[in-house]
Parts: structure tokens; sequence; C-alpha cells
């Protein structure tokens, strides 16, 4: 039995669940299941995904590159810094920084701080269309 079989069958017992519900639940018949936990068949990357996320568990975990089942975080977004300026631009084509400049005047005309905040939307026949 390979590490990825052992893991499968460990996590469906744990979860109570027979091979005909496992398999249920993947889309796939319960001999395919027998297959992968007897490791005679090694599913493919899109159901690797699916039993991660049956399983609540990383795929690394399942293919034996970590011991421990629990997900890591999803990585923060990177959020950019006000006070940062153009910096963030520097990574970007000349188109991308171009286009950054017009989406930064589109939201500053309709988000602005000073004067009175426009509604989003009303003068739709301007600049960048956010639907687009």
């Amino acid at each position: 039995m390979t590490v990825l079989g052992s893991r499968i069958r460990r996590l469906r017992q744990k979860a109570n669940l027979t091979q005909v519900q496992l398999g249920k639940m993947l889309g796939c018949s319960s001999s395919t299941v027998s297959l992968y936990e007897g490791g005679q068949r090694s599913p493919d990357t899109a159901m690797l995904v699916k039993l991660a996320d049956v399983f609540d568990v990383s795929v690394d975990y399942l293919l034996g590159r970590v011991s421990d089942p629990v997900r890591q975080c999803e990585a923060e977004p990177e959020t950019v810094d006000p006070q940062a300026g153009w910096s963030i631009a520097e990574d970007l084509t000349p188109e991308g920084a171009e286009f950054l400049e017009a989406l930064t005047r589109e939201v500053k005309k309709h988000f602005s701080k000073k004067g009175h905040r426009q509604e989003y939307g009303r003068d739709s026949s301007e600049g960048v269309d956010p639907q687009a």
C-alpha cells in the first residue's frame, strides 16, 4: 500500500465513510476508491483536489509530502500601502502602469475624501467601466 492509499483509507475510516459513500462524494465508483486505497491506481490531479476538499486536508498531506493533515492558511492577499505611492507600478509593464494610473484617476474621481463623495456609476460615459 502506498502512502497516498493508506492516507485515503485512514481518512475515509476516520470520517466513518464506506468506499461506496466516498465514491459517490467523489463522483467515482467504489472499486476506484478501493484501487486508490490499495495503491493499484493513482488519482489524477483533479481527483486529488477533490479528495483533499472532502477530507479538508492538503494535497501535500495526501501525497506524503507533509505529516500534518491540517491545511495551511491561504496566503493573505497582498495589500497596497497607500503611503507607498507608485512603487507598486515598478513591477508592471508600461501598459500595466498606464492602466493602473487610469484606474486610480477613476477611483479618485468617484471616491475622493475631498469634497462630496459621488455615487459610482452616475457618469458612466467617462473613464473605465468596472463591469468590463
